[in-house]
């Protein structure tokens, strides 16, 4: 962890004594691995709880279904951020009945209102730079400022300081393509079907010569696969990779991908980034992410 990023966390954390952890998706269990080690070293670390995909990792978490029954007041819960709107909601509610202070943290630049509904608002909202606290302002209004903690996203800074080190050759012609779980049914005008078959059938400049597909973590990989085989680009290799993104993102001369935010872990290493949203609508624009804006083909 980079040491003035431990230290603004470290002066956070310091207002609670113990200090528990919920995870469900790749985002949030990517800065619970960062930040887990940092409330232990501490001497604040309660437990860190998991679910569906982050409970599958198996990295020493526990069942999120114990959770009820340990928060106590004066405890504060970590909510990483989920696209299960509604166990988000749940769970806050869960940790203001148990008498705890929920601390949310955003790992993304988009969806803010969705996440908490009609429901009560965390305690804290942690988010990862000014952009993101001032969209949070405009969406829920000036009393939310009091609410809102900008500290350094843990997981973006991790995953590029080990691209930047790894020592990994960049494989002149290589793209690396990252996909996103995006269905034509969240309404976004696109989804990663269509964004796969654009992408491969669209010509590129002569320099592009191999694209290795990624799939994101939440996808069904032998979906993807057998999509990838049904387009046949004639003027460029496709194959589909299995291996660990950020050797991907190392290897590749550029990263290409919709919203992952992958993508914003490629751009902190000095990365080529290209993000693809082709026919994006309104709904597209508002599940997009700030940082990728300048480099949105649409």
């Amino acid at each position: 962890m980079r040491p003035n990023s431990a230290r603004l966390w470290q002066d956070f954390i310091a207002n609670y004594d113990r200090v528990h952890v919920y995870t469900i998706h790749p985002g949030a269990h990517a800065i619970a691995r960062e930040l887990v080690p940092l409330l232990r070293s501490m001497g604040r670390l309660g437990t860190w709880y998991a679910a569906a995909w982050s409970a599958a990792q198996q990295e020493g978490t526990t069942s999120a279904d114990e959770m009820a029954h340990v928060l106590q007041p004066g405890d504060a819960l970590v909510v990483g951020q989920s696209t299960v709107f509604a166990d988000t909601q749940a769970v806050l509610k869960q940790a203001a009945a148990a008498g705890a202070t929920s601390i949310f943290v955003f790992d993304h630049w988009k969806n803010y209102a969705a996440h908490f509904g009609d429901g009560p608002l965390p305690d804290v909202i942690v988010v990862p730079d000014a952009i993101a606290a001032a969209s949070i302002v405009d969406l829920f209004g000036n009393e939310t400022r009091s609410r809102i903690r900008v500290l350094p996203h843990l997981a973006i800074e991790a995953a590029a300081d080990r691209i930047l080190t790894s020592g990994i050759v960049e494989e002149t012609g290589m793209v690396a393509l990252l996909l996103d779980p995006t269905e034509a049914a969240d309404g976004l005008g696109y989804d990663w079907r269509s964004v796969l078959a654009a992408v491969l059938r669209k010509k590129h400049s002569a320099s592009v010569r191999r694209v290795l597909v990624k799939p994101h973590p939440r996808q069904d990989v032998g979906v993807v696969a057998r999509e990838l085989s049904l387009i046949h680009p004639d003027h460029l290799e496709a194959e589909m990779f299995s291996g660990d993104t950020e050797h991907l993102i190392a290897r590749a001369s550029e990263v290409w991908g919709m919203t992952t935010i992958a993508l914003n872990i490629a751009l902190a290493a000095n990365k080529p980034i290209r993000s693809f949203q082709f026919g994006r609508n309104e709904v597209g624009l508002r599940a997009s992410n700030p940082h990728l804006e300048p480099y949105v083909i649409h």
